[in-house]
C-alpha cells in the first residue's frame, strides 16, 4: 500500500520493521515524517508486536505539501490507533521542549522513547540541539537513527529546506553534509553512546545510548565512492572499523 510513496527505500523499511521487533521498541519519537511512509512501516511492526506507540512530528505547513499526506496513509492502511501526528509551528525542537516540559519533575527529565529518528531540515544548528534534547527523553539501551547522512545543501535545485533557505547559508554551510558533523562531533563523543553504525550508502547513522568504555564505530558499504571512503576514514581515526 505504500511500497511507491517516497521517503524511504524497502531496504531501509526492511531494517526498521526487523528492528523494532527484535528489540521490542514500543515507544517510538519521530522527528520529520513528510508523507509518513516510514511510520506506515513501523506503525505495522507495532502492529505485529500488539502494542506501542509512535509520536511523529513535522510543521503545521507542511500539513498540505505532501500527496499523500502522513494522515491519510496511516488511516488508509489501518494503523492510526499506533500512530500519534503532531504538527507543530516551528518545528519539532519546540516539540522537545514541551515533552522535556513534561516529563520533568524535581529538575529530573524521565526518558520515554526506545527510539527516536531525526529526518528533519539536515540542519547543524537545529539537529544537534534535536540530538541533545532527544537524549533526555531516550531510555538507557534506546536507539537514535539520523537520515541523510551525507545529504547537503548544494546537492539540490531547491531553494529552501524545512524552512532553511539555501541562499542565505555559507559555501561551507551549503557544502558540508551537516548530518555526518552533528553525527561525528556531537553523537560519537557524547558520554552516553558506545555503539555507532553508519551506512552511507543508505544515508543512515545510528547510536546506542548506552555508557561503556568499550566504542565501537561499524561502517557498511557496498560501493567505492569518494563519500563513503571519507566516512570510514573518518570513522578509523578514532574508533575500530568492521567492514561488511
Amino acid at each position: 500500500m505504500v511500497k511507491d510513496v517516497p521517503f524511504i527505500s524497502e531496504r531501509n523499511a526492511k531494517y526498521l520493521y526487523e528492528l523494532i521487533i527484535r528489540e521490542e521498541l514500543s515507544d517510538i519519537l519521530e522527528l520529520g515524517i513528510a508523507h509518513g511512509t516510514a511510520t506506515c512501516y513501523m506503525a505495522a511492526a507495532l502492529d505485529e508486536m500488539g502494542t506501542g506507540k509512535i509520536t511523529s512530528v513535522d510543521l503545521i505547513e507542511t500539513a498540505d505539501a505532501f500527496k499523500p499526506s502522513p494522515e491519510e496513509q496511516v488511516v488508509n492502511t489501518g494503523l492510526d490507533k499506533f500512530v500519534e501526528i503532531v504538527r507543530m509551528q516551528t518545528g519539532y525542537n519546540w516539540f522537545l521542549h514541551d515533552e522535556i516540559k513534561r516529563q520533568t519533575q524535581n529538575d529530573i527529565c524521565s526518558p520515554k522513547y526506545d527510539l527516536c529518528i531525526i529526518d528533519g531540515p539536515k540542519n547543524w544548528t537545529i539537529d544537534g540541539a534535536a540530538f541533545f534534547m532527544a537524549d533526555k527523553l531516550l531510555k538507557e539501551d534506546g536507539l537514535i537513527i539520523f537520515d541523510d547522512y551525507l545529504w547537503r545543501y548544494d546537492s539540490n535545485n531547491r531553494d529552501a529546506t524545512d524552512g532553511i533557505t539555501h541562499r542565505s547559508l555559507s559555501e561551507p554551510e551549503q557544502s558540508t553534509p551537516q548530518i555526518q558533523e552533528v553525527f561525528e562531533l556531537l553523537v560519537k563523543q557524547h558520554p552516553n553512546y558506545s555503539e555507532f553504525t553508519v551506512d552511507p550508502s543508505t544515508g543512515w547513522a545510528t547510536a546506542r545510548k548506552a555508557v561503556s568504555d568499550n566504542k565501537t564505530y561499524t561502517v557498511t558499504y557496498n560501493q567505492t565512492n569518494k563519500d563513503v571512503l571519507t566516512a570510514v576514514v573518518q570513522g578509523m581515526k578514532k574508533f575500530g572499523v568492521v567492514r561488511k
